[in-house]
């Protein structure tokens, strides 16, 4: 039997804190991109260290803020409460990268709370934007995130930018802990696969130093260890308005990520999962600005939600929300020892990718489960292709969009997510012209369910409507069919199916007896049979339907409306 611990379980204190440090040590690897930032703005080892403290408080600070899912002093809910920390990412990196060269750490944390602000200013419009966010550009975000982690892992192993690839005493150690991860994973118990990621980055830290590499020029003494203040504010923020425009796109998808993590964190903690649940997206969110938020009021650059936690999640089986709450006070802990950032990054960066790899594959999968959820048609089939497409050119071919793209696009467009993401919306808004879509069929009870069947199946191959709401749809027909015969035994009965981004919703109009709740069932003789059959199906059409609604007609008709959420 497999050990699985749910969101709101206690895991014993050993797989709490293993959970914990394999968490924080996937997410360690993120803190290569403030270092990046504090040396681009010319920093030298001193304020370096101090950076990298105040981004292991950030860190902290966002993560808690995520895991919370509750109110504060009445404010709107925050936070998702999945297990979903908070890590600095890639979508903010260039940016950064430009404005930390022109502007110095000061203009990064100013621009960072504009970024921070903008998605908290999103996360109060998304089920607004519900029908230009649909389910399979949540699937595309996960699906290109996943992608994008697994290429930087690979490169991380086989030591691409260090100028001396494929060398075995530095690729040995990260495929040695990958394949531990991966058997464990496989073929370990249920106690085993909760440590499998600790033990494949033990294994591979051994084994690196074991073939007498250094793991970085770290001269430790007792004093690194004693809890010390922090320097802030460490800088005063500054706002460039010109150095705008990478930030709010670099804060559109950040909010999409965090969307898609949030849905595919729904999904693996809800085995019946069938559509996203807005209000837990919503708290995410704005969690996840308030992160960001946060960062920028410390001094540091941008978070985001971290989908490689969501891959080990999967696979260890650990999906405690106390876990979470461990992660967010490590790092706050971690914040206060002078000596910890040096520390957590003398992990070789190949055993780091291995760790990334492993977590990836997990990502891949999920976000390709999230777009099967979908039929997809032609519209939504050309949206999804091209986008992944573009967003994939982005790397493969640099110099070509340096050299053509314009430059009035070039600071939006910093990175293969951010442009898969914008050639989403833009072809899913464009090719929403017309989707609202009415089908109409005359219906005779005589010829039973087979031709509402047909009606609803064509309908739901050209508008590709979800699998589970063209079930749902078609079980609707059925019990209408079984009543129809005494409601309108002789006249054709009109269906009406509308089709949206929010919802399907079926129609039947008709002249004849109503369709209303029934008495209750008894054996009386002198009992009308029809109407008790009628109230039994109009209750199992009350239960399938998110909603019901009976109105009457003039001239003695009535109808029926069953809407079905998309």
């Amino acid at each position: 039997m497999t050990a699985r611990y749910d969101l709101g379980s206690r895991p014993p204190n050993v797989v709490l804190l293993t959970a914990v440090l394999q968490h924080m040590g996937l997410m360690a690897v993120t803190l290569v991109f403030p270092l990046l930032v504090a040396r681009a703005a010319g920093a030298d080892e001193a304020l370096q260290a101090r950076y990298l403290q105040l981004a292991m408080l950030a860190m902290g600070v966002a993560t808690l803020a995520q895991g919370w899912g509750g109110r504060v002093f009445g404010l709107p809910r925050m936070g998702s409460g999945f297990l979903l920390p908070a890590v600095f990412t890639a979508a903010y990196l260039p940016a950064a990268l430009f404005v930390a060269r022109k502007g110095g750490l000061e203009a990064v944390a100013g621009l960072t709370i504009a970024a921070g602000l903008t998605e908290i200013v999103l996360s109060r419009f998304i089920s607004r934007l519900r029908p230009f966010l649909p389910v399979e550009i949540v699937g595309l975000t996960v699906l290109m995130i996943g992608i994008i982690l697994g290429i930087v892992a690979l490169k991380l192993i086989v030591g691409y930018d260090t100028g001396h690839p494929l060398v075995l005493s530095q690729t040995g150690p990260a495929l040695a802990a990958l394949a531990i991860m991966i058997g464990v994973a496989v073929w370990g118990g249920p106690r085993l696969r909760t440590i499998a990621v600790l033990l494949g980055l033990g294994a591979g830290l051994a084994l690196h130093l074991s073939f007498h590499q250094p793991v970085g020029a770290v001269h430790l003494d007792a004093g690194d260890f004693v809890p010390g203040g922090l320097t802030w504010p460490l800088l005063t923020p500054r706002f460039d308005l010109v150095l705008v425009p990478g930030f709010l796109v670099g804060a559109l998808a950040c909010t999409l990520r965090a969307f898609g993590d949030v849905v595919a964190s729904q999904k693996i903690n809800d085995p019946d999962w069938k559509r996203p649940d807005y209000a837990s997206i919503e708290a995410g969110i704005l969690a996840d600005g308030v992160g960001t938020l946060a960062a920028g009021m410390i001094g540091t650059m941008g978070l985001n939600t971290y989908s490689a936690s969501v891959g080990l999640s999967v696979a260890t089986e650990v999906l405690a929300r106390r876990v979470v709450i461990g992660v967010g006070i490590g790092w706050i802990a971690l914040a206060f020892l002078p000596r910890a950032a040096t520390l957590l990054l003398v992990v070789p960066q190949g055993v780091l990718g291995a760790a990334l790899l492993f977590a990836a594959t997990f990502v891949v999968l999920s976000g390709i489960s999230i777009l099967g959820q979908r039929v997809l048609d032609a519209r939504r089939t050309l949206t999804i292709g091209l986008a992944l497409f573009l967003g994939l050119s982005f790397d493969d071919l640099p110099g070509f969009y340096a050299e053509h793209l314009p430059p009035a696009l070039q600071p939006f467009i910093t990175s293969s997510l951010v442009l898969a993401l914008l050639a989403a919306l833009v072809l899913n808004a464009l090719f929403r012209i017309g989707t609202r879509t009415i089908h109409r069929l005359s219906w005779s009870p005589r010829d039973g369910h087979a031709p509402l069947r047909h009606f609803l199946a064509e309908i739901g191959a050209r508008e590709g409507v979800r699998a589970e709401a063209l079930l749902r749809v078609t079980q609707l027909a059925d019990e209408f069919a079984e009543a129809a015969p005494s409601l309108s035994p002789t006249s054709l009965i009109t269906v009406t199916a509308r089709f949206d981004e929010y919802a399907l919703e079926l129609t039947f109009a008709w002249s004849g007896r109503a369709l209303a709740p029934g008495p209750g069932l008894t054996l009386d003789i002198d009992a009308d049979e029809d109407a008790q059959m009628n109230g039994v199906v109009f209750a199992l059409m009350s239960r399938l339907a998110d909603r019901l609604t009976a109105r009457e007609l003039p001239e003695g008709r009535h109808e029926l409306t069953c809407r079905i959420d998309q």
